[in-house]
Parts: C-alpha cells; structure tokens; sequence
C-alpha cells in the first residue's frame, strides 16, 4: 500500500517539475535567429525570449509584441481547454495540458494557480478509483473462497482448485491489510459508512484484532446515535401529544363558549316565536355538543315549534291555492319550506304551483299575440280560456 502510494506521488510530482522554468534550456544554445518563427509556431515561447535576449537584431519591440500576443492567446486557449476538461472529469488529462503547457511558458499565473486546483482533486480521484477496485476484488475474492469452500463439501478439489485457492487466501490478507488502512483513513474523516464496509471486508478476508476493534467502535458510535434518536423521537412525540392534548382543550372550551352563546340565541328566538333565527342558532351549534342535555332539550323545542308552524302555514297554503291564489300559496309554502327543507310534500307543492304559474305566464303570452281577447280563469287542477269579442 505504501509502495503504491509512493509511486503514486512520483507520478504527480513529475509534471509540477516539469513545469518549472529552466527545464527545458538544453537546446537553448542550439537556437538560431532564423528558428524564431518555428519556436512560436511551436508555442516555445520561453526558448523564443531566450533567444531574442541573446541577439540584438531580435530584441525589437515589433518581435516582443508578436511573442507577447501569441503567448497570451496560446496561455487562454490552453486554460479554457483545461476546464472543459475538468467540467468532463478528465482531471488526468486537464493536468497532463497544463504541465506541458508551463514548460512553454513556465511564467503564467493562471495556468500554474488551475493545475494546483485541479492536482487535489485528481489525487482524490485516484484514491477513490483504488479503493473502489479494492473493494471490487475483495468481493470477489471472498467470493471464490466460498466457492471453493463448497466445491470441497461436494468432492476432493484438483491440484489446481487448490493452488488458486492458496494464491487467493495470500491475497485476501494484502487485500485486508489495504481495506484495514482505508477504513482508518475513512474514519478520521468521520465517513462511518465507508469505514465500516471497508473494515467488514477486511475483516471477511482475515479477521484481526485491530479491524475488530475499530469494527466495535464504529457499532458503539452507531448504538450511541440510534439511541439519540430514539430519545428525540419520543420527546417530540411527546411534545406533539400534550401540544395536540392542549389543542383539544382549548377546542373544547371554545365548543362550550360557542354553544353557551348560540343556546342563548335560540331559546330567545323561541320565546319571539322566530323560528327561523332559532334554527340558524341551532344548526350552527359544534358537533362536539349535540349529545347536552340542554342542546336536546333545545332541539326537541326548536323541532315541535317547526312540526306546528309548517302544520299551520302547509294548511294555509293549500287554502289559498284552492282560492286561485296560486302565488301567495307558493309564498307560504316557500316560507314552510324554509323551516323543514327536507319535507317532500311541501316540495312537491311549490314545483307544482310553480308549473301553473308558469303555464299561466305563457298563456298571457299567446293572448297578447292573438287578435282576440282571451279571458282566463285558472283552476287548481285546470286552466280554462273563454274566447271573448275584442274591445273596442
């Protein structure tokens, strides 16, 4: 794992080495004057100044200008380019760019502070992209010892099926060796779920005391938080019971308020004989209070004085309808109809008397079209027309 992780810094070193002025002046001294346009065709523009600084007749400010102006399209095409890379997780390949493009001209800012941005991040990357193949193998490895392990139940395994397993027991402990260095590394970073698959495996592979350990702290750490948990779930069930208990309370004292107000209403109401703002008092009574004794009494009241009223005003109305008083029948009648809405006679009544009404409007119609008078006499049940002269 150290050999690796060795190597694996040699590799980024390499690059921020190579980007450092003056490690690339070997072929400085073979430059020529005429080799200026190749030097800025290939982007050497650091070998460009150094041999612009060694010949006068090059030293102008047209040909510093020139070197300038390349320099600094060729410094904006490779930081763009770099990110693009970045934004598609080529982080290999944006570090690659920018190291090259630095020994051309080892002075940029821009480039060298976007390199040692993107460098953390592609360590990272590695890192990530080893622990994930490691913890790839091991699954596989564990895999294939338990193949064998039941390939063993079933018969005597060949020379072969042996020699593959031992190669595979010897890796198995490398492999635990690694899971157990980056389960520690995951719990310093306080990533619990990481550490506990890699020392799980680890310990799958080759049990030992030390991935043991940490395997039982992590589990302890786990307890511990689920039993905070737990605790605040209970509390806040808690809280939320007596919140909703006080609620309840208080819905209730307001229900006793409501109904103490609106009993006085209605037994007002009765006393006037004004059964209709008696019932709206009644009705509006919360559901909470039907079952008072004085909220039945009440209704039972409110419910006689209704049975009597519409008693009264459906006698009423069938008296003036069978006068031909067909309109003020259909008052009376809506006025009843207001008190018991659900009575099916007294509804029946009101659409009935409303198709003589309306029967009678169109006949008024066809006699105020025709030449002739017509004169109307409507029955209850009929409506008769009588032809008359017309007057003069």
């Amino acid at each position: 794992m150290k050999h690796k992780l060795l190597q694996l810094i040699l590799v980024l070193l390499l690059p921020v080495m190579a980007g450092c002025s003056g490690m690339d002046t070997i072929r400085v001294g073979q430059d020529k004057p005429e080799d200026l346009d190749s030097l800025l065709q290939q982007h050497e523009y650091a070998r460009a100044r150094q041999l612009t600084s060694k010949h006068a007749s090059l030293d102008t400010p047209g040909i510093q200008a020139r070197i300038s102006g390349n320099e600094a399209s060729y410094e904006q095409s490779i930081y763009t380019e770099a990110v693009a890379l970045e934004s598609e997780n080529d982080l290999l390949g944006a570090v690659q760019l920018l190291s090259t493009a630095l020994q051309k001209v080892p002075h940029s800012k821009s480039l060298r502070e976007l390199r040692n941005t993107i460098e953390p991040q592609r360590v990272k990357q590695l890192q990530t992209n080893e622990r994930e193949q490691l913890i790839a193998r091991a699954r596989y490895i564990l895999g294939q010892q338990q193949l064998f392990l039941e390939q063993v139940n079933l018969e005597s395994p060949s020379l072969g099926q042996r020699w593959e397993n031992k190669r595979n027991v010897k890796e198995a402990k490398s492999l635990s060796e690694n899971l157990l260095e980056y389960g520690q590394q995951a719990m310093d970073r306080e990533n619990m779920e990481l550490a506990k698959t890699c020392l799980q495996l680890s310990q799958s592979l080759n049990e030992t005391p030390e991935a043991g350990a940490l395997l039982s702290h992590i589990y302890a750490t786990e307890d511990a938080h689920k039993q905070v948990t737990i605790k605040a779930t209970n509390l806040a069930r808690k809280k939320a019971g007596i919140r909703k208990a006080k609620n309840r309370k208080e819905e209730q004292q307001n229900d006793k308020k409501k109904t103490e107000v609106l009993l006085a209403e209605a037994q007002q109401a009765l006393k006037k004989d004004n059964l209709q703002v008696a019932r709206a008092a009644v009705v509006q009574i919360p559901s909470s209070a039907i079952t008072d004794s004085e909220v039945i009494a009440i209704r039972n009241d409110l419910d006689q004085a209704i049975h009597v009223r519409v008693k009264k005003l459906m006698a009423t109305g069938d008296a003036q309808y069978r006068a031909d008083n067909v309109l003020l029948a259909v008052r009376t009648w809506t006025e009843a109809l207001s008190l018991a809405p659900d009575n099916p006679y007294l509804r029946d009544r009101v659409e009935r008397a409303n198709k003589v009404l309306a029967r009678l409007e169109e006949l008024k119609r066809q006699q105020r079209r025709q030449p002739r008078a017509l004169t109307v006499t409507v029955q209850p049940t009929r409506v008769r027309a009588t032809r008359t002269s017309p007057q003069p």
